[in-house]
């Protein structure tokens, strides 16, 4: 045993010196000394090392206490591996760039280990990468068929990483996961949000940051259970300080205009330079290739989301503006596009920072064959939109800065701008409403020039597959639509979304909003009445079995077959095929949720809750779930417990417009008629074309004598469903009533 450090036998005398030769105890500079050990720099260190240390033991302490006891939420993209060695996307992954009530969901998507010989893509952008409205027909699931078509000893695995609402901030997080998980190639379409997205200066989802270490730093603190423990404390303490309480769209930014001359652009193009190389650097440690698109956005046939005049014009040369602009609007609306033209010019020289004036002067230019200098002015009308959603002319310069920058390294640009403008047989060279939705998200046509213009690239940047590639031409658009089931109903389904989207702000203050309006919604009905013929139905039935005949695995195909199924009343059909689905994709809510109804159109009932259930063991938060609910206990009569699952969805989802109808259903059946119409109301406010809504409250208005009121959503249903008996019925009662 060592020996004991000899007791001062006089702590009251620590100062007096020993006398020569004294045993009294070792010299005052032994080492043995305590008290004099940490004196000098050494004292300092031991300082400054607790004062660092003291909070990252207790910072580590608590991060493992609060995972311990299960508190937080995973925040990689992928979750996983199970016990199968599969991963699949994460649900909750977008919550560290977005408030929980905004979040979207990633695509669905399973990885399982990666076969010998096979090739996997991921492709990373926001939801024009994503496919919105439908991803079935995203451009990455044409140019899967592609490569399978055209290299048929290959297996490929096209995964879709894109995610609405995101910009690069959140794909470069995308892109660790994805690099984690054995990548061949990325594909990445991405510059819409870098303005509005997370970070950026127009976002609606939290505070702008110019600096990307901030950034960095702000969602390294958010993947640790700490930072969420403490965000959540935040996300509290400012709840009623106007952070929109649910998605609402883009009608969200209508108050976060960023002008063209903005200096906060400066730091966007920046942060967008340096996530799109750390994006590239990721791909080449993985060993992987890259392939950088351009974005392409509808010009011609989109106007300026929002415009501002510029910020130092004066009250007298604002009245002269707006009377030229007035008087070229005229000589346009007449079709006098020269003179139309000058007047809009005369109307530049005293302000040409408006963007929606730009965008007619290209219209001018457009109809007199001046092809050029119309794209240079839509390009302008772009640039100058203060409603950022579109990429701008510096986010494409950007991108082609970065793919030159990384040619050595492998990276391979596509110049989908180009590419697109060139495509569309009516484009004239710059791309409109034959490839765009809207502003933009690509029609099936659109998809397909994109893919295709990606296919050349992909197969480009994997050389070791060329003698694998068999003769013939690459698969048409008419194939592609064919392997993929683009049936009528389908159309009309996308169709029906977009209308749906369109008819809500910013896009209702465009030019000509409601002309366009008008036409969207003709050619959406022409298109339900070719979806619902007998001959339709069947033909739609025949090409997704042979869409499943080639590709039997593909989930996908499986949930859309039986949707569409559910929607002929087939359900038998559609539960044999989202059985398959929910197989493939066992964590996926959605698919539940499509099983679970069609269980309960079979009159399954307990097997339909089952399912329901089970989506709300994946996601507790699952509004469709808990509306499915509330529909079946409403059916069975279980009227408390149904009404408290639809209040529980619009807690979650407060403009859930189906939730709010259906929870007014089920009051005015127990007599609690003003709390109904509340209901009704608040569910037109949300969708004001909806003729149930509008008949429904008219049966409940004239219940409660008020006949007028009654009358007019008689009429508006009337309007919207000329054919309805019933509405007619009801409408010639209450005007008796007058």
């Amino acid at each position: 045993m060592g020996k004991r450090p000899r007791k001062n036998r006089h702590p009251d005398r620590r100062d007096s010196q020993p006398q020569l030769g004294s045993a009294a105890g070792p010299p005052a500079n032994s080492s043995s000394c305590k008290p004099g050990r940490f004196r000098g720099w050494r004292g300092w260190l031991l300082r400054l090392s607790l004062l660092v240390l003291s909070p990252i033991l207790f910072f580590s302490l608590l991060e493992a206490g609060l995972r311990l006891g299960s508190y937080g939420y995973p925040t990689g993209f992928f979750l996983g591996p199970d016990a199968g060695g599969t991963y699949q996307t994460n649900y909750r992954f977008g919550w560290r760039f977005f408030p929980r009530s905004l979040a979207r969901d990633p695509h669905p998507c399973v990885l399982s280990a990666k076969p010998a010989g096979s090739i996997r893509i991921f492709v990373l952008g926001s939801s024009a990468a994503m496919g919105t409205p439908d991803p079935a027909f995203s451009f990455c699931r044409i140019l899967e068929v592609m490569l399978r078509e055209q290299y048929p000893g290959t297996q490929f695995e096209v995964v879709n990483a894109a995610m609405t609402a995101i910009n690069s901030h959140a794909a470069l997080e995308i892109a660790r996961d994805c690099a984690a998980r054995e990548p061949d190639l990325f594909v990445i379409y991405l510059g819409n949000n870098e303005v509005v997205g997370p970070y950026g200066p127009g976002t609606v989802f939290q505070q702008w940051s110019p600096s990307l270490r901030m950034v960095r730093l702000s969602l390294w603190v958010k993947a640790t259970r700490v930072g969420q423990l403490l965000g959540d404390v935040v996300a509290y303490c400012r709840r009623n300080q106007g952070t929109p309480g649910s998605w609402r769209g883009m009608e969200m930014f209508l108050n976060n205009p960023v002008r063209a001359d903005d200096s906060r652009l400066t730091a966007v193009y920046d942060n967008y330079r340096q996530n799109l190389t750390d994006v590239c650097d990721l791909a080449r440690r993985a060993r992987a290739g890259v392939v950088l698109s351009t974005v392409a956005v509808n010009l011609q046939d989109c106007s300026p989301l929002a415009s501002l005049h510029r910020a130092n014009l004066t009250p007298g040369d604002l009245a002269k503006w707006e009377a030229t602009y007035q008087a070229g609007g005229e000589l346009e609306a007449s079709n006098r596009w020269q003179e139309a033209f000058a007047q809009y010019d005369a109307a530049a020289k005293l302000d040409d920072r408006f963007a929606e004036l730009q965008f007619r002067m290209g219209q001018c230019l457009m109809q007199a064959g001046r092809l050029a200098e119309a794209r240079d002015r839509f390009e302008l009308a772009r640039d100058l939109d203060v409603l950022r959603f579109r990429a701008d002319s510096r986010i494409n310069a950007t991108i082609r800065k970065v793919a030159g920058e990384q040619q050595a390294a492998g990276v391979r640009l596509v110049d989908a701008e180009r590419v697109l403008a060139e495509s569309a047989p009516n484009s004239r060279g710059t791309a409109g409403g034959d490839l765009f939705y809207e502003h933009v998200h690509l029609t099936f046509d659109g998809n397909y020039s994109l893919a295709r213009a990606v296919f050349d690239q992909v197969c480009a940047a994997l050389p070791q597959l060329t003698a694998l590639r068999k003769p013939g031409a690459v698969p048409t658009r008419q194939q592609c639509a064919e392997w993929l089931a683009l049936t009528p109903w389908d159309d009309y389904q996308l169709a029906a979304d977009m209308v749906d989207m369109t008819a809500k702000a910013p896009f209702t203050n465009q030019l000509n909003h409601r002309l366009r309006q008008t036409t969207a919604r003709q050619r959406r009905d022409g298109l339900l009445r070719l979806a619902s013929t007998p001959q339709a139905k069947v033909a739609a039935g025949r090409t997704y079995e042979a869409a499943l005949a080639k590709a039997p695995d593909d989930w996908c195909l499986h949930q859309h077959f039986g949707r569409l199924a559910l929607q002929w009343g087939r359900p038998d059909v559609a539960v044999e095929h989202l059985r398959i689905a929910v197989e493939r994709l066992p964590g996926n809510g959605s698919l539940h949720n499509n099983l679970g109804n069609a269980l309960a159109d079979q009159g399954q009932g307990d097997a339909a809750m089952a399912q329901f259930q089970k989506a709300l063991e994946i996601n507790p938060d699952d509004e469709m779930a808990h509306y499915n609910l509330g529909n079946v206990l409403a059916g069975r009569r279980q009227v408390d417990a149904a009404i408290a699952h639809y209040r529980k969805a619009l807690t979650i989802k407060p403009d859930y417009e189906l939730a709010h109808y259906n929870l007014g259903n089920v009051l005015a059946g127990r007599g609690q008629v003003d709390e109904a119409i509340a209901h009704y109301q608040k569910a037109l406010e949300i969708k004001p074309d909806d003729a149930e809504a509008h008949s429904n409250l008219g049966v409940v208005l004239a219940s409660r004598g008020r006949v007028d009121e009654a009358i007019a959503h008689f009429e508006k249903a009337l309007e919207i469903k000329p054919d309805d008996v019933t509405v007619r019925r009801n409408l010639e009662a209450a005007r008796s009533k007058r």
